[in-house]
C-alpha cells in the first residue's frame, strides 16, 4: 500500500481518482491548492502526487520543485487538459515520472501508478546497496557492466516463471578466485530460490561421488546402515550448483549427462529412478572446449551445460570494482573482529594499482589480513604494501584507453573488435576469442548478439 496525494481542483474528478486508487488499497489524500498540498506534503510524506498542472494559487510544476526539495524521493505525475509536448518535456526535465492528460482513463491512470510506484520501489533498494557498495540488490558487490549484464539476461528468463527443472543449465566460467559461486547464488535468488546446494566435483572422493550426488539405499554397501538421499534431491524445488565441473571424472560425466536428460536420479542400490525438480548452474575454471578437443571432456555434456553461459570477469579487468570491494570487505571484516577501521587513501592507491592474479578471493584475504595487524583505525598504505609483497606488479594508469572527446558508440565499438579479431584470425574463434582476452564462448555469445557470422 502507498501514500499518494491528489492535488486537483475540481472535486469530483479528485474524488473520482481517490475512489479508484483507494479501491488499490492505496492510502489516498486529497489537496486543491499548493498551500494545501504543501501541508499534507510535510505531514504525510506521500510515496506519489498526482498534480494538475494549473492549481489556483500556482502550477503543477512549481509545487513538484517544491516537494522534491522537502523529499527528493516523492515521484510525482502531471495531470493536465492543457497538454502539449512543451509541457510534457519541462515536467520530465523537471523530474516527472510521467504525465497524462485529461480527460482520465482511470483504468490507465491505475496502470501507470502501480508503474510508477514499482519503478520507485526498485530505485529505492538500488540506492540502499549502492551506498554500501553494490550495484544491484543481488548480493554481488560492484558495478562492473560485465556482471549487470549477467543479470538483465537472468531478469528475462526469471519473468517466464519456469519450474526449476525446466530452466536452461547455466555455465559460469572464469578465472579461480573471481566469485563464480557467489554470482550462481545470486542468479538462483534472482529466479526464485529455494535450496541452494552447492557440491564441488572435485573435492569428493571419486569412491563416494555418485553417493552423495544422487544418494544410496540401505545396505548398498558396507557402511549403508540406512538410506540417504543425495544433494539432487535436496536441492529440490531450488538449483544444485555444480563447482569445477570442467575437472569431474569421465564416469561423473556420463552419470551427469543422465540427470541432465532425463530429470531424474537413481540411488545406489535401487531399482526405480526418483524425478528431481531441480535447476543446474556449473562452474569451471577450464577451456571446456579444449579439454573436448583434448577427449577429457564430454561434447554432449558440454552442450547440454551451457544452454546459458556466463563469464565472471577476472578483478583486474574490473578495475572500478576494486575500491567498492575492499571497502565492502573491510566493513565486513571490521563487524566480525568488533573494530572501527576503514582504509587510507594511500591503502585504496595501493589495492587499485595491484593485479590481483587472485582475484575477489586474495582481494578478501588481504583485506582481512591488515585488519588484524593494523593497530590504527585505518588501514596504512604501508600495511597494505607489506601484504602484497615484492610481487607487486609497477602501479599502471585506472583508463588505458582514451575517450574520444565526442563519445563514443560502444556497441559499435565491440562489434568492430570482434569483427578484426575474427579476420586477423582467418575466422579461427577460439583464436579470436584470445586475442580479445574473452572465453570461446563469451566469443560466441557476443557474436550471437551483434549478428555476426
Amino acid at each position: 500500500m502507498a501514500s499518494i496525494l491528489v492535488v486537483e481542483d475540481e472535486a469530483l474528478l479528485a474524488r473520482q481518482v481517490a475512489r479508484a486508487l483507494t479501491s488499490a488499497d492505496h492510502l489516498v489524500r486529497i489537496a486543491d491548492s499548493v498551500s494545501g498540498a504543501l501541508d499534507l506534503i510535510q505531514e504525510t510524506a506521500p510515496d506519489l502526487m498526482l498534480l494538475d498542472l494549473r492549481l489556483p494559487d500556482g502550477s503543477g510544476l512549481g509545487l513538484m520543485s517544491k516537494a522534491l526539495d522537502l523529499d527528493d524521493s516523492i515521484q510525482s505525475i502531471l495531470m493536465t487538459a492543457y497538454g502539449s509536448v512543451a509541457d510534457a518535456v519541462e515536467a520530465m526535465r523537471r523530474g516527472a515520472a510521467d504525465y497524462i492528460q485529461k480527460p482520465l482513463d482511470l483504468h490507465e491512470l491505475q496502470l501507470l501508478v502501480e508503474r510508477t510506484l514499482a519503478r520507485r520501489s526498485q530505485e529505492r533498494e538500488l540506492a540502499y546497496h549502492r551506498e554500501r557498495g553494490r550495484a544491484s540488490p543481488r548480493h554481488i558487490v560492484g558495478e562492473d557492466p560485465r556482471l549487470l549484464e549477467i543479470f538483465e539476461q537472468v531478469e528475462r528468463l526469471s519473468v517466464a516463471g519456469l519450474p526449476p527443472s525446466r530452466r536452461p543449465t547455466i555455465l559460469i566460467s572464469g578465472e579461480t578466485g573471481t566469485g563464480k559461486g557467489m554470482i550462481a547464488r545470486a542468479i538462483h535468488e534472482q529466479l526464485g530460490g529455494g535450496p541452494f546446494i552447492a557440491a564441488n566435483c572435485t573435492a569428493m572422493p571419486e569412491s563416494l561421488i555418485e553417493a552423495e550426488l544422487f544418494g544410496h539405499e540401505r545396505g548398498s554397501f558396507t557402511d549403508a546402515k540406512t538410506a540417504r538421499s543425495g544433494l539432487f534431491e535436496a536441492a529440490e524445488g531450488g538449483t544444485i550448483f555444480l563447482d569445477e565441473i570442467g575437472h569431474a571424472s569421465s564416469e561423473m560425466q556420463a552419470k551427469l549427462l543422465k540427470v541432465l536428460e532425463e530429470k531424474q536420479v537413481r540411488r545406489i542400490g535401487s531399482t526405480r529412478d526418483r524425478e528431481v525438480d531441480v535447476h543446474v548452474i556449473a562452474a569451471t575454471n577450464r577451456d571446456l572446449n579444449a579439454a573436448v578437443e583434448a577427449g577429457e571432456f564430454r561434447s554432449d555434456l558440454l552442450h547440454r551445460l551451457r544452454v546459458l553461459t556466463f563469464e565472471a570477469p577476472p578483478l583486474r579487468a574490473r578495475l572500478r570494482d576494486i575500491v567498492l570491494l575492499a571497502a565492502h570487505f573491510c566493513d565486513e571484516v571490521a563487524r566480525t573482529y568488533r573494530r572501527e577501521i576503514r582504509l587510507s587513501k594511500d591503502a585504496i592507491s595501493k589495492l587499485g594499482s595491484y593485479a590481483w592474479p587472485g582475484n575477489v578471493r586474495e582481494l578478501r584475504n588481504v583485506i582481512e589480513r591488515s585488519v588484524l595487524l593494523e593497530d590504527d583505525d585505518e588501514v596504512s598504505g604501508a600495511t597494505i604494501s607489506r601484504l602484497l609483497g615484492p610481487g607487486q606488479p609497477p602501479e599502471r594508469e585506472l583508463d588505458p584507453f582514451a575517450l574520444p572527446e565526442g563519445g563514443i558508440n560502444l556497441a559499435e565499438l565491440e562489434r568492430s573488435l570482434i569483427a578484426q579479431a575474427l579476420k586477423a584470425t582467418e575466422g579461427n574463434q577460439t583464436r579470436a576469442a584470445n586475442l580479445l582476452g574473452l572465453t570461446r564462448d563469451t566469443l560466441r555469445y557476443r557474436m550471437e548478439k551483434f549478428g555476426i557470422s
